[in-house]
């Protein structure tokens, strides 16, 4: 039952035509501040009724306390259940007070308890409300709760998707704190409940709050119907109140809906849209919404914010279900309807794109603004006081409006203007504080008491924490245009077009770079089972070939594979800068410095010449080393920072690593042994043990998981780990003082410019030590130990052969990172000053130039190029009709020669094991030169079509000692000669008995053209279906393919042996009898580590997404507050 108070005997001397009324909810925290307001307000409201909806703390002691006495300030208190909406306890206020009183008064003053309005707010409603009288509904200025210098709320709008539109900011100041007064009120969609004044012959028009409206967009749907019932809805800047805004902050729980706020909030914002929309846009809002909320749904669980996306689910089922009354809605709304539509006061497209671009330029300033101030770099800009001014301090300065723009808003009829609060367009206020959770571990305050800088009784002056920059086009240019990431991308980006001017194009090929297939080729190759390379293998595919199909993906408009490998290479100066810079912005280091250490690292010697000899596997590891290194470090210290973080960092780092481990194998275990070190080394904080090895676990196993089953070929072949990915070249040379200058030999890098990366990091350890320069120069050591490994002892790569050792471009990346990550360290702020700062900056500047210079000079040079050598048009129609082997020659040791079926050798191709090591194909390659006659039957029984032969001499020589069986074939582009050759051969052919004999005891093919016995059919490996007829006995069906374990071979479905033919390939024997015969290599345990790897992806991917935390209001700068 309501409790009624009544009035005392002591007067109330100015009071307002106005029903106040309070609705409480467990707002024990906020509710003496609210009361004292209404006690303090000038004047004050005719009636007071506060409505309590089953409070549980100390909320009905205090309206209890509240309605009694003499200087009490509620009339009465009603109580209603936990389950009573919003709108309800309003209409239920309202109809009290008017059974109650009568006549309450003729407007109605909505109130929350988390609110305290000024003084004067209730008054200066009432004052604009009289010089515009065509306004229905009116409400006061927001302003944080904790921090009245920022404003939260100033009057709402909606767009299309039902989103509420502020048109405010994170820190949007009131700008009375610096003197400037907005004295002219807005036209607006709507305003907040909190605070909102309304006429009650227009509240009884409308019949209040939509009592569908359980909590949440009853201002926004009350606002759009008071428009549209033809009456003013306006923001009143005047007018300020303190809103603590309880339920969207996330500080106080709800009950009401039974749901998230999220949730209801979603679920009322397509509501409130689609009653109040116009019937076109009903017809198609409809579908549209429901579509729209399932993709936001399904991008909110990527990013992992589950409770957006449970939201987005729960609106798209609140239309679907019919439990929305849209309707009903509808016809309700349509008796009041005056005009037709607000679209001035709307947020169309336009105005969002416009909006979000403002506001992200804004971000960027803010960001930048708030690094220079953590460095101790303040900006030229005015402080914001803590404390409001008593009178401005340059008024005069302020031009006011004259005309009909000085008239107060309503009072010429109704006017169509955008929604929010009239600011200073070119400002943004800027919080100079850093929150606890992104501050660092050491920079955190002590518990224990320090010598402090100001006195501690306050007497002293404080750092500013809220600061107001004037935002112009020479600061836009500064800070966006010129800013250091800016200059430093396209500065390298410059130079790297003038490096590889010659090489632009998307066909590269030259170096340790095949020509590159297209994504179909890439995928295909990637996802078989059975390869056909050097005679056939069975062997895994490399995981570079997946990851440079996934970037081919992303770039299919534009060229596919070739292009991914094209921007690798070719952008591998801007790239790897661009990626060094940001993965260095959590270091406390001047900006300028980290553009400078980044443009070095982009410039490294070994970067240059990985490029210009087509070392893609070298180019990808300088991109990604940065970023993984910093993901590392930031595990490491994560309990330093904002533990909640260190999953999606764990998969990022780990993802980036298996990356890494796709194409360099050795810089994959350096970083692996550099994690393993930090966490024994690194010691832990208390509470962070089981994260810490749940890290090391993701980092360590992650990895291996995502390139199943690459590191199983990996160990079987270690000579992966020296050589990395790639084709088999000669290592260039390298002397003791060119590893010691960073370069790695061979062309495309200066003999000593990159002395000036380790004389400057050993110059700034010597002068400024500091153990921040610890983890760069334990990196640096893991480099050094990893390029005498390479370069003094050698491997037996993949594809068999004599050991050679390798090319310690790898190492020598992960080296200059380690030296720059040190030099990086010892330029942290807050160190020990140095008197020589420019001196130290000029000679940074001149070493990046020196190392820029090395790289015009030396990066044109190397043997990639952008004409990819390619068989003739019409050879290439034949390889790929006919899927007949191509042997290309090598010219000379220790190039190994290779064969491929149906194409040419493409990348990856030199990157699978083959069978015994390929002595099969060098062999064939062998006695094809020593006697030619014999090769080429070998050869064409092997299926060989055609051999690309290195010089003229030797195709001379092979023409004139083969004669008839090899014919003269149009020459490669590059001019190598082709020769054809001509016996009976195919992909798979049926010999006869004496052949057959022949074939299986080790016999030779026959070298005379058009033999006898050779039989080609129609099929290719690695599955064969073919139906025989009857025959004589010991025929054999021979397939192209060297005889491996795993081919499995049926007659009509039953299993047969398989028979080795002409010493190496794959052959069954046939019956004399019609039978159906299969041969296939089995694809089973291919397609299960396909599918374990895709759901290792798909899971990494989806965890490395960094969540949002939910939307929180904006953090509080007062002195002794605590951010939120």
């Amino acid at each position: 039952m309501p409790r009624i108070g009544s009035r005392g005997t002591t007067p109330v001397l100015r009071t307002a035509p106005v029903l106040a009324v309070l609705v409480c909810h467990d707002g024990e925290e906020w509710l003496p501040t609210a009361l004292s307001a209404l006690r303090a307000s000038a004047p004050r409201p005719r009636h007071v009724l506060a409505v309590d909806t089953g409070s549980v703390d100390g909320t009905p002691r205090l309206l209890s306390d509240a309605a009694r006495g003499e200087d009490r300030v509620l009339d009465g208190v009603l109580t209603r259940d936990r389950e009573t909406g919003f709108a309800a306890a309003v209409q239920d206020a309202v109809s009290a007070a008017i059974e109650r009183w009568g006549d309450p008064g003729g407007w109605i003053w909505v109130l929350h308890d988390d609110c305290a309005p000024d003084p004067e707010c209730l008054a200066t409603l009432l004052t604009a409300a009289e010089a515009s009288p065509s306004a229905g509904v009116l409400g006061p200025l927001a302003l944080d709760w904790d921090d009245p210098r920022l404003v939260v709320e100033a009057g709402l709008s909606t767009d299309a998707s039902g989103h509420r539109q502020t048109g405010l900011g994170p820190s949007e100041v009131d700008w009375a704190r610096l003197g400037q007064e907005i004295r002219q009120s807005t036209e607006v969609l709507a305003v907040p409940s909190a605070g909102m004044l309304v006429r009650r012959e227009l509240w009884e028009r409308l019949g209040g709050f939509d009592a569908e409206i359980t909590l949440l967009r009853e201002d926004i749907d009350f606002g759009w119907r008071a428009n549209r019932a033809d009456s003013v809805v306006l923001c009143v800047p005047a007018a300020r109140m303190r809103h603590a805004r309880a339920v969207t902050t996330g500080l106080r729980r709800v009950d009401a809906p039974r749901a998230s706020v999220a949730a209801v909030e979603r679920a009322q914002a397509v509501r409130t849209f689609l009653v109040n929309c116009s019937l076109p846009s009903f017809l198609i809002g409809v579908p549209r919404l429901v579509l729209l909320s399932l993709v936001r749904a399904l991008g909110f669980g990527m990013q992992r914010r589950l409770v957006e996306a449970r939201a987005e689910l729960g609106a798209a089922g609140f239309l679907l279900s019919g439990a929305a009354g849209l309707l009903e809605g509808r016809t309700l709304r349509r008796a009041t309807v005056r005009i037709r539509g607000v679209h001035g006061l709307f947020t169309s497209r336009l105005t969002r794109l416009r909006n979000g671009m403002r506001a992200t330029v804004a971000h960027l300033v803010r960001r930048r603004l708030q690094a220079d101030a953590a460095l101790g770099r303040l900006p030229d800009a005015v402080v914001v006081p803590a404390e409001a001014p008593v009178a401005p301090t340059h008024i005069e300065s302020i031009r006011l409006p004259v005309g009909p723009a000085a008239l107060p808003a309503g009072a010429t009829g109704r006017m169509r203007r955008p929604a929010g609060l009239r600011r200073p367009p070119t400002a943004v206020a800027v919080a100079l504080t850093v929150p606890d959770a992104e501050t660092p571990y050491g920079l955190r305050p002590s518990p224990h008491r320090r010598p402090s800088p100001v006195p501690r009784d306050g007497s002293g002056v404080r750092k500013p924490d809220l600061v107001l920059v004037e935002v112009d086009r020479a600061r836009l240019a500064r800070q966006v245009f010129l800013a250091p990431p800016v200059l430093l991308f396209f500065g390298l980006l410059a130079v790297a077009l003038y490096v590889n001017w010659g090489r632009l194009g998307l066909d590269l090929a030259g170096g340790r770079l095949l020509p590159v297939p297209d994504l179909a080729a890439t995928w295909s190759s990637y996802l078989a089972t059975w390869h056909p390379v050097a005679g056939g293998t069975a062997s895994p595919a490399p995981a570079a070939l997946a990851i440079i199909g996934g970037l081919g993906a992303l770039l299919a408009p534009v060229g596919g594979t070739p292009a991914a490998v094209a921007v690798l290479l070719l952008g591998s100066m801007p790239l790897s800068g661009l990626l060094a810079y940001v993965a260095t912005r959590r270091l406390p280091v001047h900006r300028w410095v980290r553009a400078l250490v980044a443009a070095a690292y982009a410039l490294l010697p070994p970067a240059t010449a990985a490029v210009a000899q087509g070392r893609l596997d070298v180019v990808v590891a300088h991109l990604l080393v940065p970023p993984v290194t910093a993901g590392i470090v930031a595990l490491l210290g994560r309990s330093r920072t904002n533990s909640s973080a260190w999953l999606s960092t764990a998969a990022s780092s780990a993802f980036g690593l298996a990356v890494i481990g796709a194409f360099s194998p050795l810089v994959h275990l350096l970083l692996l042994a550099y994690a393993l070190a930090g966490f024994v080394v690194v010691p832990g904080y208390r509470g962070t043990g089981k994260r810490r090895v749940a890290a090391l676990f993701v980092v360590v196993l992650m990895p291996l998981a995502l390139l199943l089953p690459w590191p199983a070929v990996v160990i079987q072949h270690p000579g992966v780990v020296v050589h990395g990915l790639g084709a088999l070249v000669p290592t260039p040379v390298a002397s003791l003082v060119d590893l010691m200058a960073l370069n790695p030999g061979g062309p495309g890098a200066w003999p000593v410019v990159g002395l000036v990366v380790a004389v400057f990091a050993v110059v700034g350890i010597v002068v400024r030590p500091r153990r921040t320069a610890i983890p760069g120069m334990a990196l640096a050591v893991l480099g050094g130990c990893a390029v005498a490994l390479v370069h003094f002892m050698g491997a037996t790569p993949i594809t068999g052969g004599t050991a050679m050792f390798g090319w310690t471009g790898a190492a020598l990346v992960v080296a200059g990172w380690g030296l720059l990550s040190a030099l990086l360290g010892v330029c942290r702020t807050g160190g020990p000053v140095i008197s020589w700062v420019r001196p130290a900056a000029v000679l940074g500047v001149l070493g990046v130039l020196g190392l820029a210079v090395g790289a015009v000079g030396a990066g044109p040079a190397g043997p990639l190029t952008a004409d990819a050598p390619r068989l003739a048009s019409t050879l290439q129609r034949e390889l790929a009709d006919t899927g007949r082997w191509v042997l290309v020659l090598a010219d000379g040791d220790p190039l190994e020669p290779r064969m491929t079926a149906g194409r040419m050798p493409s990348f990856g191709d030199d990157d699978l094991a083959p069978v015994d090591d390929a002595s099969g194909i060098r062999g064939l390659s062998e006695v094809l030169r020593a006697d030619p006659k014999v090769g080429v039957a070998q050869a064409a029984a092997s299926g060989v079509l055609f051999v690309v032969v290195p010089t003229e001499a030797e195709a001379t020589q092979l023409r004139e000692s083969a004669g008839d069986l090899v014919a003269e074939a149009p020459p490669m582009s590059d001019g190598r000669p082709v020769l054809r050759l001509q016996p009976a051969a195919g992909q798979v052919t049926l010999l006869s008995p004496e052949l057959a004999r022949r074939a299986v005891t080790g016999g030779e093919p026959p070298t005379d053209l058009g033999a006898a016995g050779i039989v080609p059919v129609e099929a290719a490996p690695p599955s064969v279906a073919v139906r025989v007829s009857d025959g004589p006995a010991g025929r054999l069906l021979v397939l192209a393919a060297e005889e491996e374990p795993g081919w499995k071979a049926t007659i009509d479905g039953e299993p047969v042996p398989i028979v080795r033919a002409w010493n190496h390939l794959v052959a069954v024997s046939l019956p004399t009898r019609s039978a159906e015969v299969r041969l296939e290599q089995p694809t089973a345990l291919r397609s299960v580590l396909l599918l374990t790897q895709a759901a290792m992806v798909l899971f990494t991917v989806l965890t490395a997404i960094p969540s949002r935390q939910g939307r929180q209001g904006p953090p509080s700068m007062m002195v002794g507050s605590t951010p939120r």
